[in-house]
């Protein structure tokens, strides 16, 4: 039996072996991953605790906040704990997104440049790096290389070169080059001159590279690849307004026991995520990526992601509370968070399940539905021995998944081997 279709769009099944600089590309930057995710987990307790410093200037906390703080009931480990607790989802959103563009797309420069970026992102905004330069400045200038390399050089090339790798100007291309060495000289020469240039620079450069963006979309793209631009141009042109106003001018005009001056301590996270929306929304638009999978997979593990902190948080924070009742000192046992522990790790796979079931339900019906039809059409090929109801199924199956635009069925007759014809 042998049904031949007639489809709009042919696609072939055999998937180009990755070749050697694929391989190398994304070894490298698995090593460049897991080298920013040491330092997150060595400078995750330095952060912490860097959290809870307080004093007039050049710590985390001031005198006014701690105030600011106590007028609405809370306490400086809540603030912690909190702003902990953010980050963590911060990193685990920034890598997550990283790690599904690599592997769907390898071996290219713009989806391994905005891989690296999100990865520098997961470092750019947080304590845990400031801390453990602080803590060992020793590591100061290998930090600087190291964040340099995923934001500075890879990072720029992918917006710069979003979405096909090419610069197309010599004047793109020499801002680049004048970034690359700009952010290189920033490493090794600290006076207090060359670093109020280098800021005032790398502020700027948030405005040079929307300029670009713009250029690119009205003078060099098509009309495919300026619709994914657009996104990356609308996402910056948020974020930029975004800091002037939580960064520059609230922290100018608010008091210095203003419970807003906390809030931007934090919003810090929600400002890169500006960004992080606005990539992944290109992304979708120049679907460069494989983005079916993508943003499924995304969807998925940000809200199993998001479901699961808020539960182990409510089982830990509970727990304590409902323990304090009875006996102070069984609520600070480190027993609760190893129970609470154990409970979310048994709760990832069912969780996962439900959660990837609701989307394909919610957002990818025709998929969701295909699937159904052919594990019943599997189910009814056990029992079905008519050979016409058949073959009425296997084209109904066909028809209703695949969609061809015309389906025909062929039955080869049985040929008789010399055993059955003597």
């Amino acid at each position: 039996m042998t049904a031949a279709l007639d489809t709009p769009v042919q696609e072939t099944s055999n998937k180009p072996s990755r070749s050697r600089a694929a391989w190398l590309m994304t070894v490298g930057f698995l090593i460049y991953t897991l080298l920013i995710l040491i330092g997150h987990i060595v400078g995750f307790p330095l952060g912490y605790a860097y959290l809870h410093t307080v004093c007039p200037s050049g710590c985390s906390l001031t005198p006014e906040n701690v105030h600011a703080l106590e007028h609405i009931g809370l306490s400086i480990s809540f603030y912690a704990n909190l702003y902990m607790m953010i980050q963590v989802l911060y990193i685990l959103v920034c890598v997550g997104i990283a790690l599904l563009i690599v592997f769907k797309k390898p071996g290219q420069w713009v989806p391994l440049g905005l891989s690296c970026f999100l990865i520098w992102f997961s470092a750019y905004e947080g304590a845990d790096y400031p801390a453990l330069v602080a803590a060992y400045p020793v590591l100061n200038v290998p930090v600087q290389l190291l964040l340099g390399l995923g934001g500075g050089i890879l990072g720029f090339y992918a917006f710069l070169t979003f979405p096909n790798g090419k610069f197309g100007s010599r004047w793109v291309l020499g801002f680049y080059l004048v970034s690359v060495f700009e952010g290189v000289l920033a490493v090794f020469i600290t006076t207090p001159v060359f670093v109020l240039i280098n800021s005032v620079f790398s502020f700027l450069s948030f405005f040079i590279i929307l300029g670009v963006l713009i250029y690119r979309s009205r003078r060099l793209l098509n009309a495919k690849e300026r619709a994914a631009t657009k996104w990356i141009i609308l996402s910056l042109s948020i974020f930029i307004p975004t800091v002037i106003l939580v960064f520059l001018v609230l922290p100018a005009v608010a008091p210095a026991d203003s419970l807003a001056l906390l809030i931007v301590n934090i919003a810090g996270f929600f400002g890169c995520g500006i960004n992080i929306a606005g990539i992944l929304i290109a992304v979708m638009y120049a679907n460069a990526f494989d983005i079916d999978v993508f943003v499924r997979r995304t969807l998925v593990y940000t809200m199993l992601t998001a479901i699961l902190a808020l539960l182990y948080a409510g089982m830990v924070f509970g727990s304590q509370f409902v323990l304090a009742t009875f006996s102070p000192q069984t609520a600070q046992s480190p027993l609760i968070l190893v129970g609470s522990t154990l409970v979310i790790a048994a709760l990832f796979q069912p969780m996962r399940h439900r959660i990837q079931r609701t989307i394909d339900r919610r957002f990818y019906r025709q998929k969701y539905d295909a699937s159904r039809i052919i594990e019943r059409f599997s189910t009814s090929l056990r029992s079905e021995i008519d050979l016409a109801e058949l073959s009425e199924q296997v084209v109904a199956v066909v028809q209703e998944t695949m969609r061809p635009t015309h389906v025909s069925l062929w039955l080869r007759k049985p040929t008789r081997t010399k055993n059955q014809s003597l």
